[in-house]
């Protein structure tokens, strides 16, 4: 009886190493994600956005006359999860961030990169989109092939955009020839169409549009040069539509909003579609 009990208990704790063994992985699985925390309510405030509205397709006016592109959906969403009302308020692009540290607007929304010398003067949501700057050419330009190709040559950019300082940082190793600047891109594309100049310095998104509209005049060359990250630009020191804002925005990560919103704007509406 005693031989017996001891191979018993012997057998019992095998089988239940044996057991634990195998069900230890399934206690082990990593919990689920949790979903992304509520947009705060932001009480029906309205949001005024100053934007540069000739900027496709970030935003621009369309045949009716309305503000629309990738922004102004943008907010539009946002302010269906914050409970605000956006309004596009068009504004020159020169002086556009003096306006919002004026408390001309409440937000600027207008492809604006993030930079460490406009920190210094307004706040920033989350980014929402990375892009690179790239050479716009026309169409039937072979000279010119990429960034390096443009020693000696006149160069459009928009002023007081990081587009611009680029040129300039350009210029000063030699390896641009004449800067052009201009109001608005839109007045850039028209110059190097005209043979004004020789090409733009332009972010890669805003090159696809100005194609789409453009009829095969012109054309991107080479690959973008940059990295940069777009954000919305917040009046400093409004804590409550920052907070708003990047809890919207990251929902909208989350939940393939923004991935939706990018393929309508840039995907759906690319050069020859």
């Amino acid at each position: 009886m005693r031989g017996r009990s001891f191979w018993h208990i012997l057998l019992v704790l095998m089988v239940a190493l044996v057991v634990g063994a195998c069900t230890r992985p399934a206690q082990q699985t990593s919990a689920p994600q949790p979903a992304a925390s509520p947009a705060a309510d932001l009480g029906g405030r309205e949001v005024k956005v100053g934007s540069d509205t000739t900027y496709p397709p970030f935003e621009m006016v369309d045949e009716k006359k309305m503000i629309v592109g990738f922004d102004p959906d943008l907010l539009a969403e946002i302010c269906k999860r914050a409970n605000c009302k956006a309004t596009f308020i068009t504004t020159g692009w020169d002086g556009i961030f003096v306006a919002l540290s004026q408390g001309q607007f409440d937000a600027v929304a207008s492809g604006v990169t993030i930079t460490e010398e406009r920190l210094k003067t307004i706040d920033f949501s989350e980014p929402y989109l990375r892009y690179g700057q790239v050479v716009l050419v026309r169409a039937d330009e072979s000279a010119i092939v990429g960034v390096d190709s443009l020693t000696g040559k006149k160069v459009g950019v928009q002023t007081g955009t990081t587009n611009d300082e680029k040129a300039s940082s350009l210029q000063k190793e030699g390896k641009v020839g004449d800067i052009k600047r201009y109001e608005n891109f839109a007045l850039a594309v028209k110059a190097l169409i005209n043979k004004d100049i020789d090409a733009v310095i332009i972010d890669s998104y805003a090159a696809d549009g100005f194609i789409n509209i453009s009829k095969d005049k012109i054309k991107k060359v080479g690959e973008p040069f940059t990295s940069e990250a777009l954000g919305i630009g917040i009046k400093k020191g409004d804590a409550a539509l920052k907070a708003a804002f990047d809890a919207a925005l990251t929902q909208m990560k989350t939940d393939g909003t923004l991935d939706n919103l990018y393929k309508k704007w840039f995907v759906e509406r690319a050069p020859g579609k």
